[in-house]
């Protein structure tokens, strides 16, 4: 397969999921280690092998670009491109599991959630059903 074969089939939704999880995971300023491993693995996934992990600095690039746009600015963007509710919802679970990565969450990381979630259209109520999905997802430090 081609690059551009291979560039077509990211869809608009795919990378819209991508820019959700990109934002969360640099909310704080800080894209650590933890983080652009979950990144990596998870852009890899959405993208079902069409963006490589060796790609996936490309994609960084483009998204830091992005963002100089601002934030309210690509948060329209990234609702547009995710029409249904269950993609949005999937968009903020994939954020906040950027957002745990680190096993830290900042409150720039909190608020940034808050702004998707209301950019997304998602309840406060079904974004702490969300959030706590997520988390119950994630390994015990202790096991």
């Amino acid at each position: 397969m081609s690059e551009d074969e291979k560039k077509s089939t990211v869809t608009p939704k795919m990378e819209a999921l991508i820019e959700a999880m990109y934002f969360a995971a640099n909310a704080d300023e800080d894209f650590g280690p933890k983080e652009r491993e979950a990144f990596v693995s998870s852009v890899v996934g959405i993208c079902g092998g069409a963006v490589r992990a060796e790609d996936v600095k490309g994609v960084l690039l483009k998204l830091k670009g992005k963002a100089k746009e601002g934030r309210a600015t690509r948060l329209r963007s990234i609702a547009g491109r995710l029409p249904r509710m269950q993609d949005k919802e999937h968009a903020f679970a994939l954020a906040c599991t950027m957002s745990l990565a680190d096993g830290i969450v900042l409150d720039e990381e909190k608020q940034f959630m808050e702004e998707l979630g209301k950019a997304l259209g998602i309840s406060d109520q079904r974004v702490e059903e969300i959030l706590d999905e997520v988390k119950s997802l994630e390994p015990d430090e202790g096991a």
